[in-house]
């Protein structure tokens, strides 16, 4: 395979609660700014206008339309439904599977990217849960059938909430208990120094607090950590 058809490298970004819950009625059960903060920062990247998101259906429709596509990064779309309306924002596609829209992405013209020797920089992958759950599936065991796959999950960044909410509906395969046919762990926990390196600028580290907006009329202090898991 040449350089330029080498697998791009895909990194899952996702919020879970210590049951690994991480949805409820296909929107995120929990509303904080900071964590909100972290992730358009970390998916923006440093060069703005280099990176991607990709997300089923059920997320970008989760997501207010006010707020669609998400601005600055690529936008595409996962749905088997190919007629389906993504409107006339600029910066976003519609793919029928994960695999095509790596594809889609690597493909683009470099005309797109000002000053870049490379159409995207980073692709994250955003939700929902059977994608999620699809990707890492994947990276456990990967397919013999599909040998030429345009991507390669290698990274989770992982919100690890320290607070259970019992009222959700999806949730994230445990990819941390995932094993190798020879009985090695498929994923390691990567130090915040490895982190801080990737990202480009100074997470957060440790347990971080805040209100939970989404909750009225008491107080419910959430705690996370923000964490990065690699091949």
């Amino acid at each position: 395979m040449s350089a330029e058809m080498k697998p791009v490298p895909l990194t899952l970004v996702v919020a879970a609660t210590p049951s690994n819950a991480i949805g409820r009625n296909s929107t995120l059960p929990w509303r904080l700014s900071q964590e909100m903060a972290y992730f358009a920062r970390v998916t923006k990247g440093e060069q703005i206008g280099r990176n991607a998101v990709v997300m089923g259906r059920k997320s970008w429709e989760g997501i207010p339309s006010r707020f669609r596509p998400l601005p600055e990064r690529e936008n595409v779309v996962v749905s088997r439904q190919p007629g389906f309306d993504l409107g006339s924002a600029p910066r976003t596609h519609l793919a029928p599977s994960l695999a095509s829209a790596v594809s889609l992405l690597r493909d683009l013209p470099l005309a797109s990217f000002a000053n870049s020797a490379a159409p995207i920089d980073r692709v994250f992958l955003i939700g929902g849960a059977q994608l999620y759950n699809a990707a890492l599936q994947e990276a456990a065991a990967p397919s013999t059938d599909s040998p030429t796959s345009p991507y390669v999950v290698d990274r989770v960044l992982l919100t690890r909430l320290s607070t259970d909410y019992p009222d959700c509906d999806t949730y994230l395969h445990d990819f941390a208990a995932d094993l190798t046919p020879g009985g090695d762990k498929v994923w390691r926990r990567a130090s915040h120094d490895e982190l801080r390196a990737w990202a480009g600028w100074e997470v957060p580290e440790g347990v971080q607090r805040e209100q939970d907006k989404l909750v009225k009329g008491e107080d419910k202090v959430v705690e996370y950590e923000f964490q990065m898991w690699v091949r």
